[in-house]
């Protein structure tokens, strides 16, 4: 064997608000402005990205700066202070997360759409398509619009997706979440804290984040790139075509 191989790149970047440590990623060092922005919205810290005065990054110091001044409200659910690639920034289970508002979502989305989003969110993969071992995500308007992320952690995907759609100033009522990761309690809360009515994912739900999401309001698909996607919440919010099944 010969010639440089190529792996997906992994590095500690730590996050400080207001210069005050608040965690440090293990993470894909790229688009950290939309990492920092994600998972402070999905935390709870902040409520708009407005509330934040600045975000600066820098790939070679690994450090992220954000400065606010608004006060910093108690975050959604418990974070570690190093997020690993592994676990993302699983949450510490917490009987209070049972508690947060129900998602009410009246509208129909087009099921077809949101296959479509995820079949563009693998193919937009370039990170993935040059090394392997990395996790995609992405946040689709109900008018075709996405933006797509990518991380050697899952929830760091996630995250980032949201970062950029904030960015963006998509209205996230009205948007969906596809990923390549497996969907987990934590991941259902990142809906949850968003609003997203909807997430798809290329793997499968835990036992927990179907109970979950069937108590706070969140329709989960498994399998979502395939002809035939598992739903396991809320099927009633879908609008599906004669001809597609699940």
């Amino acid at each position: 064997m010969s010639g440089k191989l190529k792996v997906c790149e992994e590095a500690p970047v730590e996050l400080r608000l207001n210069r005050e440590k608040l965690v440090t990623f293990m993470c894909t060092p790229y688009n950290l402005e939309d990492l920092a922005l994600g998972h402070l919205y999905t935390r709870g810290l902040i409520n708009q990205k407005e509330d934040l005065e600045s975000v600066a990054a820098c790939k070679d110091l690994k450090l992220i700066m954000v400065y606010t001044d608004k006060e910093v409200k108690d975050d959604l659910f418990t974070i570690p202070k190093v997020v690993l690639s592994g676990c993302g920034s699983g949450a510490l289970f917490d009987e209070k997360v049972m508690t947060k508002e129900k998602i009410e979502y009246k509208n129909k989305i087009s099921l077809e759409l949101i296959k479509k989003t995820a079949r563009n969110m693998l193919e937009s993969a370039e990170m993935y398509k040059n090394t392997g071992g990395m996790h995609s995500a992405s946040i689709g308007t109900l008018d075709g619009k996405a933006v797509s992320r990518e991380d050697i952690g899952r929830h760091n995907a996630v995250d980032k997706a949201i970062g950029a759609a904030l960015n963006a100033e998509f209205d996230l009522k009205n948007c969906i979440i596809t990923t390549t990761g497996r969907l987990s309690l934590d991941m259902v809360l990142k809906a949850v804290a968003t609003k997203i009515p909807v997430i798809g994912t290329i793997s499968i739900p835990s036992s927990l984040a179907v109970q979950l999401a069937q108590k706070l309001g969140v329709c989960l698909i498994g399998r979502v790139a395939k002809n035939d996607p598992i739903v396991y919440t809320f099927h009633e919010r879908l609008e599906v075509r004669e001809n597609e099944i699940f």
